[in-house]
Parts: C-alpha cells; structure tokens; sequence
C-alpha cells in the first residue's frame, strides 16, 4: 500500500505565522496555487480511498487535487487544537503552557491519529491519500518514518500543499 500524506494549501494565517489550530480558515490564493500545482503532479496516481479533514482548507485543497473522488471526511485528522491561542500570533514556549493555553497533547494527537493510521492500514486499498495538516503529518510522519529519531520530529515540516508518501507493508 502506498500511502500519500498531502497538508493543505496556504491560508492567511499560515503567511501571518498565527496559531490555526481547528479554526475553519480559507485557504488564500497562494495556497490554491500551491495545490494546483500539486494536483498536477498526483493527476496520475489512482487512488482507491481520499481521506480528509473536516476543516474547509483541507476539504477545498482535496477537491482541486481530486474533483472527481469521493471524500470521507475523518474527525481523527483534524488538525491539533491550540485552545486559547487559536488566532494568535505563535509564541515560543507555548508546549509549556498547555494546560493554561487548554491545548490539546502531542500525546492525545498522536493517539488519535495512531487509531486512524491503523483502520486505514488494515484496509485492501492500494493508494490512499490523506488531506490533512501540519501537526498530524508530523505524527504519520513519527509513526511511519522508519529511520525516525526523537530529534527530527519538530525539524518534519510537511510545507502548504506539498505531500510525502510512505510504502507500508513492503
């Protein structure tokens, strides 16, 4: 099985460097760029199931990369909620403050996205592609990523609309 991990396209928030989190921001006009872009470069790969955040960036950037495929919208891959910070602009200690700022783990991240990596993987599809976002494709990157070390997981960024895919069962 081939999975490819794609993280949505620019959005305003994204170029002001300010937390997103679950907020349903747009995507901008470079964002969509940035995915047609990269529409054109999976335009080939037929892929059996299309999995997708419920956030409208994620939702808009599938549906450039796939008009034509069914979505199956998943709650598993939204992206982490950064409580009170939603909107601002990023801080540097804020893994610190997660209880004052009511963010939600890497820990509870990571479990939710580890029960919908292991549905997805027991399933018979040969290419799957997920639509999601920064935070989660740094976890499927941690979980799948056979020479992954503690040390690389904050230097993984998956940039706006570009996508890594990984070979699994191979």
């Amino acid at each position: 099985m081939k999975l490819y991990v794609l993280r949505h396209g620019q959005t305003d928030y994204n170029k002001e460097g300010r937390f997103q989190g679950q907020n349903n921001i747009d995507l901008n006009e470079e964002g969509i760029k940035q995915v047609k872009k990269t529409a054109k470069l999976l335009r080939n790969i037929n892929f059996d199931k299309v999995y997708v955040s419920p956030l409208k960036r994620a939702i808009d950037t599938a549906k450039i990369v796939v008009p034509d495929k069914e979505l199956e919208i998943d709650n598993r891959i939204i992206e982490r909620s950064f409580g009170k910070l939603e909107g601002k602009k990023t801080i540097i200690d804020y893994e610190e403050r997660i209880e004052e700022f009511n963010i939600e783990s890497i820990d509870e991240l990571e479990r939710r996205v580890k029960k919908f990596l292991k549905d997805i993987i027991n399933s018979c599809n040969k290419n799957i592609l997920v639509v999601t976002h920064g935070g989660v494709a740094q976890i499927i990157n941690k979980l799948l990523d056979k020479n992954y070390n503690e040390s690389n997981f904050k230097k993984f960024i998956l940039k706006n609309g570009k996508y890594i895919n990984y070979n699994i069962g191979e």
